[in-house]
């Protein structure tokens, strides 16, 4: 075993980075740095086993890095050539060369952003899907390192079931005022193809909920920026709701979707991770996509697509389909699940093997 040292980093403080970041550090048994200490303290509050430690802004530099550590772990894109510029000098004053491991932040079909993983040191790929799509977007030639992980968060997840089923049913299912049908809307954020649905829907969603139905909005954090006026007066305007729940810098995701009887997505990676609990899906197709023409809508296979001219009838859109979903989509969603992440894997093998490309 190779005795270089590694640590988890999160420079920016992209809290929704954590549920990716912290699995990948208990499994290599490294800690993960935080230099926000609200990050610290969900940290050290959702994750079981992880070894979270604490620094000041202004003493985390590249110096201190490559001082304390051969390895960093990360889910910013930094590159081959960001790592050259920003350590070369100090490589040769520590008489080390740092590696760099890329940890996605879950998978999705905006390629435009996951091809960038390419120019990555080494680069942790789920499955087959990931390799497909770097090579249709024509930069798989490009990436030099990488090593198959498969799932480990919902690994992680069901190994800590009850842990987290506790915290959903204190933290989140006791926030609605009356038990009823829970479902989940995971909008991405306002990204460069502006893949977000969040304004667009807000009011058929929001505004025409039935009262049978709890809704969760599980916002990407990245929205409060995309438009920070419109952002906090749908908040405010519908967060008093008994049976809407808002959540805003919740890292979580496994434990959400469990108790989730149907998802509502975009492009968010959230859609792969709700497959394997094969229950009904809904996407928004703001962009008017053909899932089995365009690679952006690959994932729309597996549940119903909404038109934005259906918008307003998303409640009776869900009544109707939702009958024999599991039977119509079960077996596509399974085939998805395996072609995205391949067979499950066990930490000591994703370790070697991690450990075995940094070596």
């Amino acid at each position: 075993m190779n005795e270089k040292k590694g640590i988890g980093l999160n420079p920016i403080s992209q809290i929704h980075y954590t549920d990716h970041l912290a699995v990948i550090c208990i499994i290599m048994g490294i800690p993960l740095l935080f230099l926000d200490e609200g990050d610290y303290a969900i940290g050290k509050k959702y994750y079981p086993g992880l070894s979270a430690i604490r620094e000041e802004f202004n003493n985390f530099n590249p110096e201190y890095v490559i001082s304390n550590w051969d390895v960093i772990f990360m889910s910013d894109l930094w590159g081959r050539d960001t790592i050259k510029r920003k350590f070369q000098d100090l490589e040769s004053k520590y008489h080390k060369t740092l590696r760099s491991v890329h940890c996605p932040h879950g998978f999705s079909d905006k390629g435009f952003y996951l091809a960038k993983c390419v120019e990555e040191d080494i680069v942790l790929v789920y499955g087959q899907n990931m390799i497909d799509m770097l090579k249709e977007y024509g930069v798989y030639e490009n990436l030099r390192t990488y090593v198959l992980t498969g799932n480990y968060r919902y690994t992680y997840y069901q190994q800590n079931r009850s842990f987290y089923n506790a915290i959903v049913e204190r933290e989140i299912l006791s926030r609605f005022k009356d038990p009823g049908k829970l479902i989940l809307y995971a909008p991405t954020w306002l990204d460069l193809e502006e893949s977000t649905t969040f304004f667009d829907v807000y009011d058929s969603l929001l505004s025409n909920i039935p009262e049978s139905v709890n809704l969760l909005v599980k916002l990407h954090p990245r929205l409060e920026l995309d438009d920070t006026v419109l952002y906090y007066q749908i908040v405010g305007k519908y967060e008093n709701r008994p049976n809407i729940v808002f959540l805003k810098d919740y890292p979580l995701v496994y434990p959400l979707l469990e108790y989730a009887d149907a998802y509502i997505g975009d492009m968010s990676s959230v859609g792969y991770d709700y497959l394997i609990f094969n229950r009904p899906m809904f996407f928004l197709n703001k962009q008017k996509i053909d899932p089995m023409r365009d690679r952006r809508g690959f994932l729309f296979q597996c549940g119903i697509s909404i038109l934005p001219e259906n918008y307003r009838k998303i409640y009776q859109i869900m009544e109707k389909e939702e009958k024999g979903d599991a039977e119509k989509f079960g077996q596509i969603r399974k085939e998805m699940w395996e072609y995205t992440f391949g067979p499950e894997r066990s930490f000591e093998a994703i370790k070697a093997d991690i450990i075995a490309a940094y070596a």
